[in-house]
This record gives C-alpha cells, sequence and structure tokens, in this order.
C-alpha cells in the first residue's frame, strides 16, 4: 500500500475505486472542481488527489483511503462484473448511501439498480458524447 498524499478522510465526500487510469482521472476531475475526493487504484497514483495503492478487496485499505465515511463511492474497473462485486462490497461492509458503479454493457444495467447501486452506463455516454460531437 501507497499514500502518496497525506489528508484527513473525515473530510473526504467521494472515493472512487479503479484499476487503470480512468479511476484516476474521475477522481482527478472531481478535485479539479472543489469535490474532496480520495482515489484506491490498484496500479496507479493521482498526483493531485490522495490516492492508495493496493488491492481494492481489502476491507482494511478501504477504510483507511476513507470509504467508510464517504457520501459516494464511484467504482470503475474495466470488468462489469469486478465492479459489481465491488459495489457490493462496498455496500454490505460500508455505511456508504450511494455507490455508483460503471458499466459497460447496456443490458446490464438493470442488475446493478437491482442490487441497490447506481449505475452508469460508459458505453451510453461515450457513444452520446460522440454523436454530440459529430
Amino acid at each position: 500500500m501507497t499514500d502518496s498524499h497525506s489528508s484527513d478522510v473525515t473530510d473526504i465526500t467521494h472515493c472512487v475505486l479503479g484499476d487503470d487510469q480512468l479511476g484516476i482521472a474521475i477522481a482527478d476531475r472531481l478535485h479539479a472542481d472543489g469535490t474532496p475526493v480520495a482515489v484506491v487504484n490498484e496500479r496507479y497514483e493521482s498526483e493531485a488527489v490522495p490516492s492508495t495503492v493496493g488491492e481494492l478487496t481489502d476491507r482494511t485499505l478501504l477504510a483507511a483511503a476513507g470509504v467508510d465515511g464517504a457520501e459516494t463511492v464511484i467504482v470503475g474497473t474495466r470488468s462489469d462484473r469486478r465492479n459489481l462485486l465491488l459495489a457490493q462490497l462496498v455496500r454490505s461492509q460500508f455505511d456508504v448511501p450511494r455507490v455508483v458503479a460503471l458499466v459497460a454493457d447496456p443490458d446490464r444495467c438493470d442488475l446493478f439498480a437491482d442490487a441497490g447501486h447506481e449505475p452508469f452506463c460508459v458505453t451510453t455516454a461515450l457513444s452520446e458524447q460522440v454523436i454530440e460531437t459529430v
């Protein structure tokens, strides 16, 4: 576990769980918008945001990173299955009012919603953005 920035985790309102640059980008953007945020990532650290590198299923690591006190946890790995597993872990082990899970397959959004999470379909969002741009 590496902690690249010291911060009081009680100040964190959002925590991003990711396995690549997407999680870092989300956390950096939230931070730039003034949102108190931390990121737990398996490979990368943010230069701007309090970061913890480690296994996303490690409950002790998640608690130390501020998940337990967060108002919102955003789960954003490359795998829908993994995102559902992590969202379930956060929902069952921590008192987090809002769990947003990134979903790649639009047909799986109902599954995430039925499990009590807020799905965000990245495929739909990206395709809509491309259409607006073109």
